[in-house]
Formats: structure tokens, C-alpha cells, sequence
């Protein structure tokens, strides 16, 4: 049985580090979409939705980078 390791205080810039990448993720393409000739209310939409890829997308990476250092 493996005993979980205890949180060290390297998470919080890295998740700072991913607020921040994810807010300019959502900043271009809200921006995009509004130059494309979309409304206020579709570019904020736009933009949450990038903001929740790029988000989730790094939170996944984080969990990849983590197993693969389990297994070598």
C-alpha cells in the first residue's frame, strides 16, 4: 500500500501558471470571435469555453506527467 504524498507548496504557482495560460487562451479567442463579427454575448461564450479546454487540458497534463513518473 502506497501512502499518498504530502502536498508541498509547488502547486500553487504551477495552478497560478495555469489560470494565467488559460485566461490568455480565452482573451484571444474572445477576442477572435468578436473581430470575426460576433456579438458581446457569443465571444464571452467562446471565450469560457477555450478557457475550460486549456484548463482542463493542463490539469490532464499535469495528471499524464504524474503517472508516467509512477511508472519509471
Amino acid at each position: 500500500m502506497t501512502h499518498p504524498t504530502k502536498p508541498n507548496g509547488v502547486w500553487v504557482p504551477w495552478l497560478l501558471a495555469m489560470v494565467l495560460f488559460s485566461l490568455v487562451v480565452a482573451m484571444s479567442a474572445g477576442i477572435l470571435r468578436s473581430l470575426g463579427g460576433a456579438d458581446l454575448p457569443d465571444a464571452v461564450l467562446a471565450g469560457g469555453t477555450a478557457f475550460g479546454a486549456a484548463m482542463g487540458l493542463c490539469l490532464g497534463a499535469v495528471t499524464v506527467v504524474k503517472e508516467l513518473r509512477k511508472t519509471t
